[in-house]
């Protein structure tokens, strides 16, 4: 089996999301006896957002795309090939602003592509061809989103499960890392997250 770890925090020691996910990891690895894992790390190696060059390239035939147009999807068709090739996703991120930062929605562009992670019916019924995968999401938050006021305000996670839905993926774990910033929970956020990780029954 293969595990595809993507990491998004620009943070790199201090990270509550990239110290659970790690966790998260070893736990895998351990429970799937030759799990080879692949880190891709957006913090240190961003993708490009898209312009109108790459996403015209993107709807070119494969047999008509130019050099230029090939070099222009070079890093999304690196992106699809990787996820298609993995067994085991971890996305392992903060929420900024209520949302994705940034370079975790370049990589949903990315790999949102027609023809190659989702298709159409010829009645035009949309459906998903990334299948048989397993999503862990470890999200860090500096306000509680899991209760609380700010419960419905949480962007983040609606996102990550209909972005994943709609390339065929529905087999998805959150982990949550609440309230870092908050008084009443930064003390026990990250090991209680850890704790949950522990606790959490692979299947």
């Amino acid at each position: 089996m293969k595990l595809l770890h993507i990491k998004v925090s620009p943070n790199i020691t201090g990270s509550s999301s990239r110290a659970v996910s790690n966790i998260l990891a070893e736990k895998l690895k351990n429970h799937y006896s030759g799990l080879v894992e692949t880190v891709l790390d957006l913090s240190e190696t961003p993708l490009p957002h898209l312009d109108a060059f790459t996403i015209g390239s993107f709807f070119t035939m494969p047999e008509n795309r130019t050099s230029e147009q090939c070099a222009a999807i070079e890093r999304s068709e690196e992106m699809v090939n990787l996820l298609l090739e993995n067994d085991l996703i971890i996305i392992s991120s903060p929420m900024w602003n209520l949302g994705l930062p940034s370079v975790l929605k370049a990589w949903f562009d990315h790999i949102t592509r027609a023809g190659r992670t989702f298709g159409f019916t010829d009645e035009g019924t949309k459906f998903g061809l990334v299948t048989g995968k397993k999503v862990y999401v470890v999200v860090a938050s500096g306000s509680m989103f899991t209760n609380g006021p700010f419960m419905n305000d949480d962007q983040f996670s609606p996102y990550i499960k209909t972005a994943l839905a709609y390339v065929g993926i529905t087999d998805v774990q959150f982990i949550r890392i609440d309230g870092t910033h908050d008084p009443r929970s930064r003390e026990t956020a990250l090991p209680d997250a850890i704790k949950f990780v522990n606790q959490l029954v692979i299947n």
